[in-house]
């Protein structure tokens, strides 16, 4: 059993309006939540047709919800000596290239105190495609981004020539020094045996999205098989999981969840394979890919209404961490147990009204309390 506790993380969109934005990280600090984590995203995940002003009162706040900010701006802004320690859940490596993230970072890593957190993965349709970028072979486009990164970091200013199936540099120069002999962590967001393996071989920690206690498993074996690869250590990394669900205090509460356009639109973000093991089928097939492949213009009335029908609290349960403070603790336990040392919370409730989304924030303070008072298991068995 490690000496160190779980850490916990709260998700915040940096959508407009700041004053938003702002709110949602001082909750988070007053939650007592170890860090806080932005989305990057160009679009929403969810479609309009699911925030109407008339049936949702948050959406009265937050009129669009494809207003991003740009996230190393609002972590410039927000993190630093007296803010939290803030990262991005996650950008990507291909609107991004290589040059810029190791600058920008670095960059942040010196105005924020060494409070900012590079989370990077390879890329998601709805943040590329529709601006004409492709999705192409975009793991061993992470991999290459990844090792040009830490080249350019550990450069010393000198001219540095990096030769990789994307990038190819030829005696380029990155002279920002380190802070005080350090560089931003960065924690690689994986899923697939490649990516895992590419976390392992880069990352100072590793995000995996919740998608079952034999995923995370399966995944963990893979970061450990690239870390070996490269002679780094697995147990040295933070180890994260990003939670999505609807934290209430009875089951009544998440049957009015159930009901609701959002909670119907964040469960159709999910894969077909995980609506058959929640027991249920995915209105868009068993087949279909999920976030990764989410393009909103697919979810029309008769999907959401689909959703409705088959999305139950038992459902809901099954297909994210859901319920109250001590139910979604005694089921991350198992991960816990397995090796994981940080959690991301992304609680849905706040967006499905405003007495659920304040019986949840009652039981979300409870939830960092519980997994704060736990201890990881190693990751390798």
């Amino acid at each position: 059993m490690s000496a160190r506790r779980v850490k916990v993380g709260l998700y915040v969109d940096p959508v407009a309006p700041l004053a938003g934005v702002a709110a949602g990280i001082r909750l988070a600090q007053a939650l007592r939540a170890d860090d806080v984590w932005l989305g990057d995203h160009t679009r929403a995940m969810l479609p309009e047709s699911v925030w109407d002003p008339a049936s949702n009162p948050l959406a009265r706040l937050v009129p669009d919800l494809d207003a991003y900010f740009d996230p190393t701006a609002v972590i410039a802004r927000y993190a630093g000596r007296l803010g939290p320690r803030i990262g991005t859940s996650v950008t990507d490596s291909i609107r991004r290239t290589p040059a810029d993230l190791a600058r920008a970072w670095l960059t942040l890593h010196h105005v924020t105190g060494g409070k900012a957190v590079l989370g990077i993965g390879s890329g998601e349709v709805e943040n590329t495609v529709p601006y004409g970028q492709s999705t192409a072979r975009s793991v061993t486009r992470l991999d290459d981004t990844l090792g040009a990164i830490r080249a350019a970091w550990e450069s010393e200013g000198k001219p540095l020539t990096h030769d990789g199936p994307f990038h190819h540099w030829e005696h380029a120069t990155f002279a920002v020094p380190p802070r005080r002999g350090t560089f931003p962590p960065v924690w690689v967001a994986a899923q697939g045996r490649n990516a895992c393996r590419a976390a392992g071989r880069h990352g100072d920690g590793w995000i995996n999205v919740h998608h079952g206690l034999d995923a995370w498993r399966s995944a963990a074996g893979h970061v450990v098989e690239g870390a070996a690869e490269a002679g780094r250590n697995p147990e040295a990394m933070e180890r994260s999981l990003v939670i999505a669900g609807a934290l209430g205090r009875d089951r009544r509460s998440l049957e009015q969840a159930c009901a609701t356009p959002v909670m119907r639109g964040a469960a159709l973000a999910l894969p077909g394979p995980d609506w058959e093991l929640a027991g249920a089928h995915h209105p868009l097939g068993d087949d279909w890919g999920g976030y990764t492949a989410y393009d909103p213009a697919l979810i029309t009335a008769d999907v959401l209404d689909e959703a409705g029908r088959r999305l139950t609290p038992e459902v809901l349960t099954r297909l994210m961490p859901s319920g109250t403070a001590a139910e979604v603790a005694a089921y991350l336990a198992g991960y816990v147990a397995a090796g994981l040392t940080h959690v991301i919370v992304i609680n849905l409730m706040p967006a499905c009204g405003l007495r659920l989304g304040a019986e949840s924030l009652v039981e979300l303070g409870k939830l960092i309390r519980l997994l704060k008072r736990m201890r990881p298991g190693p990751l390798l068995p």
